[in-house]
């Protein structure tokens, strides 16, 4: 079958099924009761069809991974576009902070976990297979497949489709503990009458407003019709920072293997920096703003249809990354997987409800619902957590967890770029010493993180 026709059958695919998703959502009442989101129901449903083997719909993992990879920066692009409005540098700042401490505690938990299992079970594990936390759960599938497939090219079969795999289960974590954390911490947190107006009401329920004066704004057009329409330009004006950020990196690539003569380690830094496309995008997104309001341009974009843009985007995200676990690759790593899973998960859960909780930042539910939905399963089901109890991102939460990605990425290049580390050990036949040593600084530097993280939050608090 032609590319084009691939494409756009696999988007008839994805689109089908949540249209499908929504109509279950509207007719059944487990799905209402707990609030699940209809892009997880129609990634599932997807997940169940195609290992069935119904070949229409078995759709490979790795051209999910490249709509995954494509869809999650749109989603970035979009939400850094938005105006901001009330903004806190100081809770962006806190956000930036939890998410790079988070990220060093499931880099160390997976890499000494990978490592029990190399010194007993797994002897021929590969090196890097402990950054997979850190990859498939706050990372993304566009980097844990990317990166993976890099690693293939120096000899790790299916590390794409493993990497898929950890962000699918990332996704799993990310949207079960997720809504229950909705329901128990509407209490603890003392906001319950405020969770029950937004939790109980029949269009968060159904997932469906069918009462035209219900309906709300989606967003304004800053356009005229009869030059462009106003939704086309919002969406021209993504692109065009998408351009921006393809042709930039395009010229770093090209530069680095002239600056770095080892081949190896050029290349895990190409894979790494297109790996952080969604980084590099967000402060492009945020620079073109600030061009455009300098420029008296700032009104022309939109933030609700801005929201709509990365609403779509990572709807259809999620349905695809849950609907590209890899059921073969899963069995065959499936101890290691879950153990590594289990472990990141509880910490990453315990971790930023103690600390959101203890900082005493605004509109914990939203922040921890955002924090855990990130770091578990990426910036897509943070957003989705989020917008079950804040569907139109009115709260700092959201945009703090975007922008906070942002003021993460110097914290947070370290961990990444000590990937390369256990690579070298083992091309140098001292693998043991360099992913101990490894290991050993990594731990440092996270616990240095968080002694300035509570530096920082008592500051803030004070």
């Amino acid at each position: 079958m032609e590319l084009h026709w691939l494409v756009a059958i696999d988007f008839m695919v994805l689109g089908s099924f949540l249209f499908l998703a929504t109509f279950l959502r509207s007719k059944i009442t487990f799905l209402q009761k707990y609030l699940i989101p209809n892009n997880i129901v129609a990634g599932f449903i997807l997940f169940i069809i195609g290992t069935l083997g119904i070949s229409f719909f078995e759709i490979p993992a790795d051209r999910y991974g490249r709509y995954i990879y494509h869809l999650f920066v749109i989603t970035f692009i979009a939400m850094s576009l938005r105006k901001t409005e009330g903004g806190n540098s100081k809770s962006t700042y806190a956000t930036g902070l939890l998410m790079a401490i988070n990220s060093g505690i499931q880099v160390v938990a997976g890499l000494s976990v990978a490592y029990i299992f190399m010194l007993t079970i797994a002897p021929d594990l590969f090196a890097t297979f402990g950054y997979y936390i850190l990859l498939g759960f706050s990372q993304g599938p566009g980097q844990a497949y990317s990166i993976g497939q890099s690693w293939e090219l120096i000899g790790f079969d299916n590390a794409s489709n493993i990497g898929l795999t950890f962000a699918a289960l990332g996704y799993i974590w990310a949207i079960t503990v997720g809504l229950l954390l909705i329901r128990v911490l509407k209490k603890k947190l003392g906001i319950r009458d405020k969770a029950k107006a937004e939790l109980n009401d029949e269009a968060s329920k159904n997932g469906v407003i069918k009462k035209i004066e219900d309906q709300p704004c989606a967003g304004e057009l800053t356009t005229d019709n009869s030059a462009i329409d106003g939704f086309t330009f919002q969406i021209a004006l993504v692109l065009f920072v998408y351009l921006i950020t393809f042709i930039s990196l395009k010229g770093v690539e090209y530069l680095l293997p002239v600056i770095i003569p080892d081949e190896k380690i050029a290349l895990q830094l190409i894979s790494l920096l297109w790996g952080l496309h969604f980084i590099f995008a967000s402060l492009f997104a945020i620079v073109t703003r600030k061009i455009m309001q300098r420029l008296g341009w700032g009104n022309v974009i939109n933030n609700g249809l801005m929201t709509r843009i990365s609403g779509s985007s990572l709807d259809f995200m999620v349905t695809a990354a849950i609907a590209a676990i890899s059921i073969s690759v899963l069995l065959d790593y499936i101890l290691i997987i879950t153990v590594m899973s289990v472990v990141g998960g509880l910490l990453t859960m315990w971790f930023v409800v103690k600390e959101v909780r203890k900082s005493k930042l605004d509109s914990p539910l939203e922040r921890i619902l955002a924090l855990f939905g990130t770091l578990t399963g990426t910036l897509s089901t943070g957003l989705t957590l989020t917008r079950v109890v804040d569907p139109d991102f009115r709260t700092n939460a959201a945009q703090d967890v975007v922008l906070g990605a942002g003021v993460s990425v110097p914290f947070i290049l370290p961990f990444m770029a000590s990937m390369v580390v256990p690579i070298i050990g083992f091309d140098k036949g001292l693998f043991n010493q360099y992913y101990l040593i490894n290991l050993a600084a990594l731990t440092v530097y996270t616990i240095l993180l968080f002694w300035y993280w509570r530096y920082y939050s008592k500051k803030y608090i004070l």
